[in-house]
C-alpha cells in the first residue's frame, strides 16, 4: 500500500519525535490508530449495507415473480422478462406480417406436401426390393487375383 522503506520510516519517526515530543507521542499514535480503525469500520459497514440492499432488492423481485407464476399471473412474469415491452411489440409485428402475407396458407401447403412426400418415402422403404441377391455378388475368398 504505502511504499515506505526503513530510512523513510526513521525520518518520519524522527520528525514526529521532534514535533510532538517523546512524552505525547504514544497518545498521538493511539488517537491516530483509533481514527483509522473507525474509518475502516465505517467503510466496511457502508459496503455491507449497500450489498444487503442490493441482495434484498434482487430477492424481492425474484420472490414476486415466483409468486406470480404460482398464482398463474403470467403478465407479471412477462413484465419481469420484458419490462420495456420491446419484445412484445416485435412479436406482435411478426404476427401481423404473417397474417397479412398469407403465411398460414403457405405453411398449410408445405405441411400437406411434406405429408404426401413422407407417405411416399415410407412406401418406398417398405416395398420389397428387387435388387440382385447380395450373396451372388460376394467375392470368393479362395479365388486367385492377378497381380
Amino acid at each position: 500500500m504505502l511504499d515506505i522503506g526503513g530510512w523513510e520510516f526513521l525520518i518520519v519517526a524522527f520528525v514526529l519525535i521532534m514535533v510532538v515530543g517523546p512524552k505525547d507521542l504514544p497518545k498521538m499514535l493511539r488517537g491516530f490508530t483509533r481514527i483509522i480503525r473507525q474509518a475502516r469500520s465505517m467503510a466496511s459497514e457502508f459496503s455491507r449495507g449497500m450489498q444487503t440492499m442490493a441482495d434484498e432488492a434482487e430477492l424481492g423481485d425474484l420472490k414476486g415473480t415466483i409468486e406470480d407464476v404460482k398464482r398463474g399471473n403470467l403478465s407479471g412474469v412477462a413484465d419481469a422478462i420484458d419490462p420495456g415491452g420491446n419484445l412484445k411489440s416485435s412479436v406482435e409485428d411478426l404476427k401481423t406480417s404473417a397474417r397479412e402475407s398469407g403465411l398460414r396458407e403457405d405453411v398449410g401447403e408445405i405441411k400437406d406436401l411434406a405429408g404426401a412426400t413422407g407417405d411416399s418415402i415410407v412406401e418406398t422403404v417398405n416395398e420389397p426390393s428387387s435388387v440382385v441377391d447380395p450373396e451372388s455378388n460376394a467375392v470368393d475368398p479362395n479365388a486367385k487375383t492377378r497381380s
